[in-house]
This record gives structure tokens, sequence and C-alpha cells, in this order.
């Protein structure tokens, strides 16, 4: 039951992740570590997320990625702190998926994890999202 909720909730991020690869704003405040929040609401899966993202700056050598969640009754709270290098790749990738949806005439589906699962922006986030001494996952 564990698994199929954590696998649930990495889905759930990941989708919410690849909603901000298309968002300038963003990419360049984690490229520079900078300050940012934003909160937005994602339907997917018949479910309800919603979700807060927030760059916190520079804490000693790492950048402080937060994303609070919350859907189905259920708030969980992911805290990574990237060195400069994972950085570099995760705003790479952001940048080079953005470029290519900017000339594709479809749609982005995030509707299930089959949808989602291949997509470059979630496969680089969810590399760090998985490892545990990159991120860490709190649910209430």
């Amino acid at each position: 039951m564990k698994n199929i909720f954590l696998i649930t909730l990495f889905i759930l991020i990941s989708t919410t992740l690849i909603s901000f690869a298309d968002d300038v704003k963003f990419i360049n405040a984690l490229k520079n570590c900078s300050s940012y929040s934003e909160t937005g609401n994602i339907n997917t899966e018949e479910m309800n997320v919603n979700s807060h993202k927030q760059i916190l700056g520079w804490e000693n050598d790492r950048c402080v990625y937060k994303e609070k969640v919350n859907f189905s009754g259920t708030d969980s709270c992911m805290v990574c702190k990237f060195n400069k290098s994972q950085i570099n790749e995760i705003v790479n990738v952001m940048k080079a998926y953005n470029t290519v949806q900017m000339y594709s005439p479809q749609e982005i589906d995030t509707s299930s994890y089959e949808a989602v699962k291949n997509n470059p922006v979630v496969k680089v986030w969810g590399k760090y999202l998985q490892d545990s001494s990159v991120c860490t996952l709190t649910t209430n």
C-alpha cells in the first residue's frame, strides 16, 4: 500500500513539474537558485491536485527546492537540496523540452503514469526525487 502511495505521489509531483517545463521564470529561478513561489492546480487521473512550489535559495552549497502537494485529503511535502551540477542537468532538460514543445502541435498529456513515464522532464526530476540523498518526503 505504501509503495502505491509513493508511486502515485511521484507521478503527481512529476506531472506538476511538466507543467512548469515551459515556465521561463521557474527555469531561470532554478538555474540561479533565486527565490520563487507558485501555486497551481492540476487534474490527473480524476484527482484534483493542489501544488505549491518554492525555490528557497542556497543553503551552504545546495539549492533548496520545496513542493507541497495535496490530493485526496493527503498533504505531502518534498524537499530537495540540489548541487550546481544537478541544477544544470534539470535546467538543460527543461529548456530542451520547452524548445521541442514550442514546435509540437500536440498538447501534453498528463492524465496517467503511462502518459508521462517517458517524458524527459519526468525522468530527470524522477532521478532526484527518488534519491533520498537529494530529496526527502514527508506525508501527513
